[in-house]
Order: C-alpha cells, then sequence, then structure tokens
C-alpha cells in the first residue's frame, strides 16, 4: 500500500489544480499566472501534509484519502484566494 500522506498530498495537489483551473476559465480578462498556481501548490501541499498526519488512516481506505486530498486541496486555495480579495 502507498503511504496515506502521500496519497492525501498528490491529491490535493490536483484539487488546487482544479481549483485553479477553475479560476483561469472563470476570468476571461487575465491571462494564466504561473506565480499564483505555484501559489497554490505550496498551500494545499502543506495542508495536505498537515491533514494527512492528523487523521487517522487505519480505517481510510485509497479513494477516502484521494477524496479527502481532493477536497483538501481544493478548500485550501479557494480559501486564501477569497481572503486575498477582500
Amino acid at each position: 500500500m502507498v503511504d496515506p500522506v502521500l496519497i492525501t498530498v498528490v491529491a490535493a495537489v490536483i484539487g488546487a489544480g482544479l481549483n485553479c483551473l477553475r479560476g483561469y476559465l472563470h476570468r476571461t480578462e487575465e491571462s494564466f499566472s504561473a506565480r499564483k498556481f505555484a501559489g497554490a501548490l505550496i498551500i494545499s501541499t502543506f495542508a495536505a501534509i498537515a491533514i494527512g498526519q492528523t487523521i487517522i488512516t487505519e480505517g481510510i481506505g485509497e479513494v477516502g484519502l484521494i477524496l479527502i486530498g481532493l477536497t483538501t486541496g481544493f478548500a485550501a486555495d479557494f480559501a486564501v484566494t477569497k481572503a486575498k480579495k477582500d
């Protein structure tokens, strides 16, 4: 079995990437920012490491860890993006 923290981190990075893609597709006046994307990856990676090390992963399967990681990455990037706008 693959390390649960690794699964969670990879899924969180994918989730943050999906949120970046969502934001890019909804904005037509701005070009894609690699800087924002890199920031999203950093934030989601740290959030996923924190979640992956604090939750009990024994009873959760790989699919559950992937879903936790996806929502963690998406939510972390979404929250930081909203906080920067206000």
